[in-house]
Formats: C-alpha cells, structure tokens, sequence
C-alpha cells in the first residue's frame, strides 16, 4: 500500500483532564502516515487522482482546535475519524505528541500512537478487527506490554418489583467488585411508567453505568447474569416486570451481530430510557452500528423521550454522606462505594523545597485507589510575621474515599514527607462532620487566604458551606500576607 506522510502538524487546543488544560490551551503535534492507492496519481498527474494533503493538515488543526476531550487517545480517535473520512484513504498511523503535558518528573515528550481504519460498517476501529473472522470475539485479554487489555463498557440497569433503588444501588457495588472490573461513572436514576403492561404494574426505574473492565464482553455478560439471579431475575419471560435488569449497550465500541451477545444492544437506539440515563452521564457519548449516531440525536428522535422523568441525582448516596446522621457517623459512607465525591485539598510547607513536595505529594495523592486529581490551584507565597514565610496551594480531587479514610492517607503522605508539607482535607461534596479525626469542612479554613486564594484561582465560584469562597478571602484577616507566585509551576522547570 503506498503511503503519503505529513510529519509535525502543530496547534494549539485545550484538552487534559486537568482543570486548567480546560482553559489553557497548549501545543500538540501530530505526525499522520495515510495509506491509499497512488498509482492512479502516478499515471495521470492530476489531484483527483490522490489526497490533497493540505486539506488532511487542516482537518488535524481543526479537530486540535475544536471541543475539549480528556485524553489525547480520545483526540487521536477523532482525528483518525476525520482523515478516513476523506477519500480514497483506507487507513492511518496517527501519533500525537503533548510536549507540555503536565508531568511532576522531568520528560522530553509524551505521545500516543494509533493505528485505525474503516470497517465495512463505517466504524473507525483499529485495524485486528478486520483481520478477525469474528467481530465479536475480537477482545485480544493480553496485548503486547503484557498486561490485561482494559476495555470500555456501557451498561443499562432497571428494575420495578420491590425495592429497585437499593437493588440497583447493591447492584453497582457488585459491579464494582468484578475481577478487574471498576464502576468509572453512574447516571442520574431516571423513573418510567411501564409502557404496553397492565395497568397496575409499577413504574421502571432506569440508570446507566460506565465500567472499565479486563473482562471479555461474553465474561461480563455472564457476571452480570449471575448478578440478576442474585437478586432474583428470572429470563424465563422476557416482557415481565423484574427486579433487576442488566444490558450491555456498548463495548469498546464493537458491532457484532453474535446471538449470544448482540454489540450494541439492538433496541438501545430506540429506547429513552437507556438514552436519557447515558445522555446525562456523558454529554458526548456516541453508539455505533447501523442505527448508531450521537445519543442525543437519538434521544431527539425517540418517540417516548417525554416519558422518562428524573427520579434522584444522588441516589447513590441515600442513607449515607449527606443524610440527617452524616455528622454523627462520618464513616457511614463506606457503604456508597463506588460513589465519587469532589474533595478539596490544602497543601502548605515553610520548606525551601516545598514546590518539589506539592508536585510529589500531587502525585501520591492521585495515585491512591479511588482518587484522581482534577485540578490544581496557582503556587501562592504566604507572609508570616512571626516565623518563616511559606508556599501553599489547593487541588481539587474526585475520591471514592470515605472522609475519615482520605485524612488518614493524607496523614500517611503528611509522613511519608517528614512532615515538611502540610496537607489537609478542606471540604468534601455532602459531607460534614466534627468528630476529633474527621473534621469537614475544615474548621479553621474560611479564616485563611493561604487556602482560600488559591482555592478561589482554581474556582472562581467555589463555596465553602454556603459562603462564596470569594467573600471569605475579602473577609481573611491575612488577606495582605498572601500573593500568587506561579501559576505554571505545576510542570516544573
């Protein structure tokens, strides 16, 4: 297959999980290897002939320039979907490179390869599922680093017969605890009369899940039948009312027309409520196949999209953080794993080397199972009149740690340290205890510009209880001794 290759495409785009990858935009660099046939090209010198590769140089900086995505594999994706889209390129070696990726070590570059063609579907995939004589067994459990390959799946749940909201809460945590399975989001609850049934059958109610799995689709298929007899399904009688009901809409994005497991679910498209649930949990989710298309074009055009209505947003948290006991019983959620909740986290050291320990103590902290650090607050200087002046700075982290547990990890960090970084829990989504060894929100915190002026750089409209952090600061009685030294420090020299 000839080739035509386009080395160092370069734009500017927002795209990294971090919150100010968000906003600020940082270079990429994309080499693209296009396979297609140049011999008609060769034969008559004319453009019509071959790939104007200008044009493929736009597509790249457009999609770079274009909407936020968190990883640069998802860019990748996006960009591939963008080349094959033009004629008559059959496939493509993308690589792109993040040159200012925020890494606490340091790194000449980071860059992700992909290689992606087209199916006879029209689904932009890598290119062994076209040399598998079966689609849907195409799930390689060990790629070549070794380790076990992590796939993406989309599960819808529902149920209407006894207590749906614990059984599917229960059945979440069952999901969660999967060999190498881990629950990556989970929807709004979404309630929906039960349409075509007798008059006196109670109403669905309907979620939708993200897993990250090293299960094959036939082994999680299996896991989650084993969770529906736990709990009491029979599939004896397909249209019954039922306890629980676990459907894999997606994996990996496959098309496989298998009878034991049709990829996508066949009947997701026309179904609000698989959509509605998906749609709230990710804006942007896309289902492939021959009825496939963004969700919420598809939501657009199902007939029984007015039906579904909202039915809780944290009903993953009921009876646990957040409820009337959760000051006297901090620990209580315990129990909502995996629920992940916003946590804000204060680091303050008079080290000289306290830059240094924000950026490991950043990376011990995202590290820890069930943590991943959102966001990174400006490094500010504190002047202090009766000792040494200090460096402090927040992040902000989405934990699936109990409050209690994550100040103890931050303790053991606190140690690991010598206790030359100060790090401290400020606050933490419906949480709020005063027990001696989990106080939250911090008590002491709304009187110090040490944490809430970094706090505010990061979030302009955060609060603390219910107090704009920006008014707290105007308020600080240390207001004066603070001032933001670097607001790139985060990547180092």
């Amino acid at each position: 297959m000839d080739t035509i290759t386009l080395t160092g495409v370069s734009a500017n785009g927002t795209h990294g999980v971090l919150d100010f990858e968000h906003q600020r935009a940082q270079p990429f660099i994309v080499d693209a290897t296009l396979y297609l046939d140049l011999f008609a090209a060769g034969q008559s010198d004319a453009l019509n002939d071959t790939v104007d590769y200008g044009r493929v140089a736009k597509d790249i900086v457009a999609v770079i320039e274009g909407e936020h995505v968190d990883l640069i594999e998802k860019l990748a994706q996006r960009i591939a979907e963008r080349i094959l889209a033009i004629k008559p390129i059959v496939k493509v070696d993308l690589t792109i490179h993040k040159p200012h990726a925020p890494i606490t070590v340091p790194f000449a570059d980071v860059a992700v390869s992909i290689t992606r063609v087209r199916n006879a579907q029209g689904d932009v995939v890598p290119e062994h599922m076209l040399q598998s004589a079966a689609p849907s067994t195409v799930q390689p459990s060990v790629p070549s680093t070794g380790q076990p390959a992590v796939h993406h799946a989309v599960v819808a749940m529902g149920g209407n017969i006894g207590d749906v909201e614990s059984t599917l809460r229960a059945a979440v945590r069952e999901m969660d605890g999967l060999p190498g399975t881990q629950v990556a989001g989970i929807s709004p609850l979404y309630r929906t009369a039960a349409w075509g049934m007798a008059d006196d059958t109670p109403d669905f109610l309907n979620a939708v899940v993200e897993l990250e799995t090293t299960m094959s689709s036939h082994e999680l298929l299996d896991a989650l039948q084993n969770i529906e007899r736990v709990h009491g399904r029979n599939r004896e009688n397909h249209w019954d009312s039922r306890p629980l009901d676990l459907d894999i809409i997606d994996f990996d994005g496959i098309t496989s027309a298998d009878p034991d497991l049709s990829l996508p679910h066949p009947r997701a498209w026309q179904r609000a409520f698989v959509l509605v649930p998906w749609l709230a949990l990710n804006p942007t989710a896309r289902l492939t196949g021959a009825h496939g298309g963004l969700v919420s074009d598809l939501l657009a055009a199902a007939a029984d999209r007015d039906a579904v209505q909202l039915d809780s947003e944290d009903w993953m948290l009921a009876g646990h953080a957040g409820g009337s006991d959760s000051a006297q019983h901090p620990q209580a959620d315990h129990d909502a794993v995996p629920v992940s909740r916003k946590a804000v986290i204060s680091l303050d050291s008079t080290s000289r080397e306290a830059e240094q320990l924000f950026r490991e103590a950043i990376v011990s902290i995202d590290s820890v199972p069930g943590n991943q650090v959102q966001g990174i607050s400006p490094l500010y200087h504190v002047s202090h009149f009766d000792g040494p002046d200090a460096l402090s700075a927040v992040i902000q982290v989405e934990t699936k740690l109990p409050a209690a547990d994550l100040i103890a990890v931050l303790g053991g960090i606190e140690a690991a340290h010598e206790g030359l970084v100060d790090i401290d829990l400020v606050d933490m989504d419906g949480v709020t205890s005063n027990t001696p060894d989990c106080r939250v929100p911090w008590p002491s915190a709304r009187e110090h510009a040490s944490v809430l002026a970094p706090w505010m750089d990061m979030d302009p409209d955060a609060k603390l209880g219910s107090d704009p952090v920006s008014f707290l600061l105007a308020m600080a009685p240390d207001a004066g001794q603070v001032g933001m030294l670097s607001d790139n420090w985060i990547m180092g020299e």
